[in-house]
């Protein structure tokens, strides 16, 4: 799901959302993504949009562009991959300390919320 209030640009989004995916084996090796038109239409946001976010990802290898066939997804080094996730959270949890240190929060209490949060999943 894209945020249109979000700071971070709609292509950003889309690329990041697509990239945990296939980062994390939800979206296998040689499953297509959705079309250009179809996830445009389906976010209601320009085709360049989308074709922004998954020529990002060809750029990074994540994807290949098919003519007649669309984006396929190609097959990621488990290692690489995991430490691409490993990153991301490092990358949320420095955020997530900014925010934190902003609204003065102790460190008990995030960890706390984070427990909370962590086995309402469970």
């Amino acid at each position: 799901m894209v945020s249109t209030s979000s700071s971070t640009p709609i292509y950003e989004q889309i690329k990041a959302q697509a990239r945990a995916s296939i980062l994390s084996g939800e979206t296998p090796a040689g499953q297509k993504l959705p079309s250009l038109r179809h996830l445009a239409a389906e976010l209601r946001v320009s085709t360049i949009t989308v074709t922004r976010a998954y020529n990002d990802l060809a750029a990074e290898g994540l994807v290949h562009g098919e003519h007649g066939r669309g984006f396929v997804v190609l097959a990621v080094d488990p290692l690489v991959a995991a430490a691409a996730l490993e990153a991301r959270v490092d990358e949320v949890l420095d955020e997530l300390i900014a925010v934190a240190r902003q609204a003065r929060l102790p460190k008990n209490k995030i960890h706390h919320r984070l427990d909370e949060i962590w086995s309402r999943d469970d």
